[in-house]
């Protein structure tokens, strides 16, 4: 059975593998010469390319797929799909065994063979006693091409991936549904082909549903109702939900599912919560107004729970090292000097407050001193023999901190030792860190699993300082960590106000107070040379374009900023002024292509040497995680790979891993989150108005060092400035925190 819609539209191609050049075990990417066996190309050899389990020589294969132009290696064969073939006639076993198939058996061989045991020659091969009856054949041989054949005959594992396939399911997923159940694949698939959604990497929801479809599920199966019920809860979690009210979460689903039965689906809610896929609590909605149940995945559950449960763990402690009362007085007595500068008393508030609280957060938005500040802490810390760790969670940003109080940072995953092979952190409750003071920059990066992480491997007597712009973007993942704690009222804060006269001289610093503030930003008309935040308006998507190449290609170079200085930012993904078709005219603009670039194409996305890229999921294996931004600094077709240089690693991909890079010309704000770039160009245009928001502009403005312009119309920066009602996010952190346990729930709109 095939549930290939486009199957009518694939070539077939029958043939045996001559060479295996290049096979990945992992998903089985192989790229291989087959010499054809049927059909008119008969005896030509042809390149294929595709998933195929333990490719290996002398395979008799049939494939599904299409022809395409390789750039660099031409025409090759790109199957979807594949069957591996038995020979069973005696003339098919004669020609499949002459073709060298089977290592140690010629034509003379095989013919010997054939003559001996005909359509029963592939059975008898594998039994020594009967090969030593042809002439030629001794038991040492006998026993060779025995062992050869065994390991290389068709087995149950073969014959459980080509059914998979036959249910509608690619080569690269059954290999992976295999791996994973082993003998068990076909009847999870058959039971409740659900369960790959859960469990197996690489298949979502609506693979599952397709493959679902394939072997005859109701669309109102049980099975299916609870996996559309988790789809919903991990699309929630996407857009930086830890939970939803379970009938927000049932009304999601409803859509998601086309399921107009709201019985069937609070029963569907229910059996998940029992089977342990899902974990729903009771969640006060606040005063007369009863109470409503949240719905979490697990693993989001335990992250809020356990953050909240570990920062009361670190209030309640004692400190162990800390600075001393004498350290303190004099320094705070003294000048409160760092290098040149004089710290302010409300600055020397913040270092009291971080000096003699075990947690604390320090606050504020640009040009207040949130770096002196941490400089100052590190330096008093120290003078007390404390230990001192410092992170953040970007390599940038880590890199900057580092660049700033002149010690070593770490991102928080390097920081936590990340095992790459079990993707977990070695640094945990079992084996702390070994500091006295933890401080990290960045704070409002912190999603609720990587605030888990951390607090979770801070040792009960060691400090916790979070420096971070609360009115910033929150995490791109699930949670409002930074602002839940503020509001929790239960850790001490230190809000930094003062803008110092440098940075009050600064239109960049000034323009995201204004627009912090509700107020619009103000701009020179026309610009002036100095001017270091301007407007560039053009009202249609076009002209922007064209103004931003400009602008990339010949505006800011003329300034002296280099290309590598210049980030082009932009609220979304999709649609004309989206990173997607950014990305293409800036690669065609800054990088384009010359005979000396390699290149590879993937899809409709090309990567060629030269290009800035950005990793866009986490790889712990090989150390970069999603946003960390590098260069493609090689490309060899021979061994199928890319290498990029990041700040604080090198990587190389194979072909098949390409989806987790993106070009990098173009950034979303949320994506700059953590960064800090020379200049910075910032689209804001009314086409994006479901993206406008205040922190958003602000997030944006302040992603800019030195220039920042601003590309697009005035009513859509009014717009911005004017929306700060952002979605809200479902989270309990700061009722966590405050209450120990229930609190009075998350019904509240918050950024």
């Amino acid at each position: 059975m095939t549930s290939y819609t486009e199957e009518e539209s694939l070539r077939e191609l029958v043939g045996i593998v001559e060479a295996v050049r290049h096979h990945n075990p992992d998903d089985g990417w192989t790229v291989a010469r087959v010499r054809v066996s049927e059909g008119s190309g008969a005896g030509t050899v042809v390149a294929v390319v595709g998933n195929l389990a333990e490719a290996r020589e002398g395979m008799e294969v049939k494939l599904w797929g299409e022809w395409v132009t390789h750039p660099q290696w031409g025409e090759q064969f790109r199957f979807r799909r594949y069957e591996l073939r038995q020979p069973m006639t005696a003339e098919q076993i004669r020609r499949f065994l002459s073709s060298g198939a089977v290592r140690g058996i010629g034509p003379a061989t095989a013919e010997l063979l054939v003559s001996r045991f005909g359509d029963d020659t592939l059975d008898a091969m594998a039994d020594p006693e009967q090969l030593r009856q042809v002439p030629g054949i001794g038991p040492r041989r006998a026993q060779a091409i025995a062992e050869r054949w065994r390991r290389q005959r068709l087995d149950d594992k073969q014959r459980t991936l080509m059914r998979l396939q036959g249910m509608g399911i690619t080569a690269a997923q059954a290999i992976r549904i295999e791996k994973q159940y082993g003998g068990d694949a076909l009847a999870v698939v058959q039971d409740n082909p659900y369960q790959l959604a859960l469990e197996v990497e690489g298949i979502g929801f609506k693979i599952a549903d397709r493959i679902a479809r394939a072997v005859g599920m109701s669309r109102n199966s049980p099975a299916r109702l609870q996996a559309g019920l988790g789809h919903a809860l991990q699309q929630a979690a996407q857009q930086g939900h830890c939970f939803l009210p379970k009938p927000r979460l049932l009304q999601d689903a409803a859509q998601l599912l086309e399921c107009d039965d709201p019985e069937m689906l609070a029963d569907a809610c229910d059996a998940a919560v029992a089977h342990g896929w899902m974990v729903v609590e009771r969640m006060e909605r606040g005063e007369g107004a009863g109470a409503e149940e949240a719905v979490y995945l697990p693993r989001l559950w335990r992250a809020e729970h356990e953050t909240a449960r570990h920062i009361r763990r670190l209030l309640k402690a004692p400190a162990g090292a800390q600075a001393t009362d004498r350290v303190l007085r004099e320094w705070l007595a003294g000048d409160r000097r760092v290098g040149d500068m004089s710290l302010s008393r409300q600055q020397g508030e913040a270092v009291r407050t971080a000096l003699t609280n075990k947690v604390s957060v320090i606050t504020g938005g640009p040009g207040v001193g949130k770096t002196t500040v941490t400089r100052a802490l590190v330096e008093v810390f120290e003078e007390s023999g404390c230990r001192v760790l410092l992170a953040s969670p970007t390599g940038r940003a880590a890199r900057r901190l580092s660049e700033l109080t002149g010690r070593p940072a770490k991102t928080i995953h390097r920081l936590l030792e990340i095992d790459p092979v079990e993707w977990r952190f070695r640094r945990n409750e079992e084996r702390p860190l070994e500091g006295d003071v933890v401080i990290v920059d960045e704070a409002s990066m912190l999603d609720i699993e990587l605030m888990h992480a951390l607090v979770r491997a801070i040792p009960d007597d060691a400090r916790l300082v979070l420096v971070g712009d609360v009115d910033q973007l929150p995490s791109v993942g699930p949670g409002l960590v930074l602002r839940d704690l503020i509001s929790s009222r239960t850790i001490p804060v230190a809000r930094l106000t003062e803008i110092f006269r440098q940075d009050r001289e600064s239109q960049i610093v000034m323009n995201a107070y204004r627009v912090n503030q509700g107020k619009p930003p103000l701009f020179h008309s026309p610009p002036r040379a100095a001017d270091d935040c301007i407007m560039v308006s053009e009202d249609t998507p076009g002209r922007i374009t064209e103004r931003i190449i400009e602008i990339v290609q010949e505006g800011l170079p003329r300034e002296g900023f280099t290309a590598a200085d210049i980030q082009v930012l932009t609220p979304m993904n999709k649609r004309d002024l989206g990173t997607v078709r950014l990305n293409l005219m800036l690669q065609e603009a800054l990088n384009p292509k010359t005979p000396e670039k390699r290149e590879v194409r993937r899809g409709d996305k090309v990567i060629r040497e030269g290009d800035r890229v950005v990793q866009t999921v986490n790889n712990y294996e090989k150390e970069v995680f999603n946003g960390d931004v590098g260069t493609v600094v090689g490309i060899d077709a021979s061994t199928r790979t890319v290498a990029v240089q990041f700040l604080e690693a090198s990587a190389r991909y194979e072909y098949d891993e390409l989806d987790d890079l993106e070009l990098a010309y173009a950034l979303t704000v949320h994506k700059s989150q953590g960064s800090e770039y020379p200049a910075v160009v910032l689209i804001c245009h009314t086409s994006q108005w479901v993206m406008l928001q205040r922190n958003l502009l602000y997030t944006g403005l302040t992603r800019a060092q030195k220039k920042c312009v601003i590309v697009g119309n005035r009513p859509a920066v009014w717009t911005a400035v004017r929306n700060n009602r952002p979605a809200r996010r479902w989270t309990r952190l700061r009722e966590l925190v405050a209450g120990g346990g229930n609190g009075s729930g998350a019904a509240d709109e918050r950024r």
